[in-house]
């Protein structure tokens, strides 16, 4: 066989064995010297590829498809910068657990550090964001070499989700000619039945002395209080803490990025109540078990590294340690699924009253956040609640980093059947939000939204090309602020320096003044700008109800929406504190509907 022949012939075998582990599909970007891994990705029948113009733009699509669905992604890409532009994705699929499979094409070996153009240094190019890196080589198609290769895609995909699932990134040095036009022989090296030719799944960890060490810790604790945070792989977890929690009588205060929000002991607004100092030290527990990421809450993350004379356990199936204040005292590597049915074993005892403190609290909290979100109005803090109560079941919200993802977690009701919360906070970045979001609606698993801002939106606005590209609908709520919103409530806001010939406004806050109809317009992409609650909703309706993308655009103003975020927290502060001062009050039977 000629040297091309046996490029293809070997690249056929390894895109078939991806497909054969499970992979479902594949992002591509154009280039010359990756001619071949795409031809291969796209010529193999199981595999769905996605076509992308940048580089970025397509591994944000591989890392929003991997989240959604849960199996890893390919994204191939040709040489030089190209390899580089997937660095950020990498990094946020790396922090986040994320399984992706990178196939970089790169120059032979007699073409590096010698002139030839778009050449690199690709050696382990994304540094420890890597589970591992290998250079793969060419070789001859021999029966030999082929096992080999087949052996390598399996070992690239189980290597991906074992463990702590993560990025596995492959360097293909490959030679011209870059085409094959001779047919290609055939290849009976793959295992009969359209098996994987090596097999090796992830399994569960239930490790019986670390889980009885556990079962002893709770069964000596009274006030235990159960913290979700973002678990974006096992959707089961999130309805088995849930009920756990009920039949415990903890309190669960979840992140909506864990999907456990929900059932009769979740705690919705536990962001708003932990900001009162009184509150949060009567409320004290004698142990805190936790599951997944810290949360997003800023308030809830300072009373835990407060916590520093309470047990805190973590659960962590990987034993990846999420402890920045070192107050954790046990770090168990244990599924959480098979510990909390373990626990549930043990008959727990809680005191009296324990679960319904923090309850009757929450009910006095969206009391008063209700009252401070007028109807009419169409705030920020009132888009993040109306999405929690409006979106079906089977409805995902990916949410952009900075605002938009603090806003869903202190205005997101609990509910017996949340709408699935995604988001990428593994490095909390804002770059990628569009592309990954679409990476998620190409997962098939009900309708996709987007909340992002205006900066956010800008920043990845490339991303919109795969509306067209990739025939994948999503609908896009834009908040549009004229800048970054979060950085109101920082001090550099305030500060005189930044003040100062309105450096806060052009180097911090950033406004775009960009006019997003016309993106749209450009990109393909229906949009609407609503004024009012009554008109979202409608909005909302609509584009859950038809077909295509969307960008439904909400301006608000800055300045108001810190006012108002203010506004709210006092008012929870002062029920908390009539509450305290008239204990019956807060178990006055005020309603549990959603803020």
């Amino acid at each position: 066989m000629s040297p091309a022949v046996d490029t293809y012939v070997l690249l056929r075998a390894f895109a078939q064995e991806l497909a054969r582990c499970g992979m479902r599909a594949a992002c591509t970007s154009p280039g010359s010297r990756c001619t071949p891994i795409v031809l291969s990705l796209a010529s193999e029948p199981h595999l769905r590829c996605y076509s992308h113009v940048d580089e970025r733009c397509a591994g944000f699509f591989a890392l929003g498809l991997a989240k959604a669905s849960g199996l890893p992604a390919a994204v191939t890409c040709t040489s030089g910068t190209a390899a580089a532009e997937l660095l950020p994705a990498v990094i946020e699929a790396h922090q986040a657990r994320v399984p992706l499979i990178i196939l970089s094409a790169d120059r032979p070996p007699e073409l590096r550090e010698n002139g030839a153009g778009q050449t690199i240094d690709q050696g382990k190019l994304y540094g420890s964001a890597v589970k591992w890196f290998f250079e793969v080589g060419t070789h001859r198609a021999s029966e030999q070499r082929l096992r080999w290769m087949r052996t390598l895609a399996c070992r690239a995909y189980w290597t991906t989700l074992e463990g702590r699932p993560g990025v596995v990134h492959l360097n293909f040095p490959l030679r011209e000619p870059l085409l094959c036009e001779e047919p290609l022989p055939g290849d009976e090296t793959g295992r009969a039945g359209f098996a994987p030719y090596l097999s090796r799944p992830a399994g569960r960890l239930s490790d019986g002395p670390s889980q009885q060490s556990l079962v002893e810790l709770a069964s000596g604790s009274r006030r235990v209080v159960l913290v979700a945070g973002r678990y974006e792989r096992d959707r089961a977890l999130a309805g088995a803490t849930a009920d756990f929690c009920a039949a415990a009588g903890w309190p669960l205060l979840a992140d909506p990025l864990s999907g456990a929000r929900r059932g009769e002991a979740a705690v919705a607004h536990y962001d708003a109540l932990l900001r009162e100092e009184s509150f949060a030290t009567r409320t004290q527990p004698d142990l805190v078990i936790r599951i997944g990421d810290l949360p997003t809450s800023k308030p809830l993350r300072a009373w835990l590294a407060g916590l520093r004379d309470v047990a805190q356990v973590s659960l962590d199936p990987e034993g990846v340690l999420q402890d920045p204040d070192s107050v954790l005292s046990h770090s168990l590597a244990l599924d959480p699924v098979a510990t909390l049915e373990r626990l549930a074993q043990a008959q727990l005892m809680s005191d009296p009253g324990w679960l319904e403190q923090w309850l009757a609290a929450d009910r006095l909290a969206s009391q008063a956040i209700r009252g401070q979100l007028v109807d009419s109005q169409l705030s920020e803090p009132a888009l993040a609640a109306e999405l929690g109560v409006s979106l079906p079941a089977s409805a995902t919200l990916f949410v952009a980093s900075s605002m938009p993802v603090r806003d869903i977690e202190s205005f997101w009701p609990a509910r017996q059947d949340p709408p699935r919360v995604l988001c990428n906070r593994g490095a909390n970045g804002i770059d990628g939000t569009i592309s990954s979001a679409f990476g998620a609606a190409a997962a098939g698993d009900g309708p996709v939204l987007l909340l992002i801002g205006d900066v956010a939106f800008a920043y990845d606005i490339g991303g919109l090309l795969a509306h067209a590209r990739c025939q994948t609908n999503l609908t896009i709520i834009l908040v549009n602020n004229d800048g970054g919103g979060i950085f109101d409530f920082l001090p550099v806001s305030r500060a005189p320096m930044a003040l100062a010939e309105d450096r806060y406004r052009t180097h911090i806050a950033t406004p775009t003044g960009l006019d997003f109809a016309l993106a749209a317009e450009l990109y393909g992409l229906a949009h609407q700008r609503v004024e009012d609650a009554s008109a979202f909703r409608q909005a909302l309706q609509r584009s859950l109800e038809a077909q295509g993308s969307q960008i439904i655009e909400v301006n608000t103003e800055r300045p108001e929406n810190e006012k108002l975020h203010n506004r709210v927290w006092q008012a929870v502060r002062e029920a908390l504190l009539t509450e305290r001062d008239d204990p019956a009050r807060g178990r006055s039977g005020f309603e549990t509907e959603p803020a």
